[in-house]
């Protein structure tokens, strides 16, 4: 059978570059709620738009053998990368 230079290395990465990208989707929900309002809020939009570069970043920047921000990426326990915390905009 022939490799397909997949494995659970590259995997993990991949899953942590999705990991990351659904986590910018309550900021963009957050975001594009805030901006239909008759009076948005400058300081939510300014919070949003600064999460959402930082993931961006992180993204950009993640490399496959960068292992222990991919475990902390993946881990549900973890208390940066884990569950959604306070710090993030619940779904409006």
């Amino acid at each position: 059978m022939q490799s397909l230079g997949i494995n659970s290395e590259s995997i993990d990465y991949e899953v942590a570059l999705e990991n990351l990208g659904q986590r910018l989707q309550p900021f963009i929900m957050a975001l594009q709620h805030e901006r239909e309002k008759a009076q948005p809020s400058a300081a939510l939009i300014a919070y949003c738009e600064a999460q959402m570069a930082a993931i961006s970043d992180l993204q950009e920047d993640l490399r496959v053998n960068d292992h222990e921000t991919i475990a902390r990426i993946l881990n549900p326990q973890d208390s940066v990368f884990g569950p959604r915390t306070a710090q993030e905009p619940a779904h409006p």
